[in-house]
């Protein structure tokens, strides 16, 4: 089921993306480790902030 992401996993992901827009698969990972969350929604939070971007 889906969650949203609290104010300080969406700073915390969004101070990530910004100094990398392409996080690699091990990145990810320690960034759902750090957030408690599956290494997929870090993945999907990503393309979709790219996504966004790119309208």
């Amino acid at each position: 089921h889906r969650r949203r992401l609290s104010p300080d996993e969406t700073e915390y992901l969004l101070q990530q993306y910004h100094s990398n827009k392409k996080p690699t698969a091990k990145d990810r990972s320690v960034f759902a480790a750090h957030l408690n969350l599956h290494p997929r929604t870090i993945q999907v939070w990503f393309q979709n902030r790219r996504a966004k971007l790119r309208r």
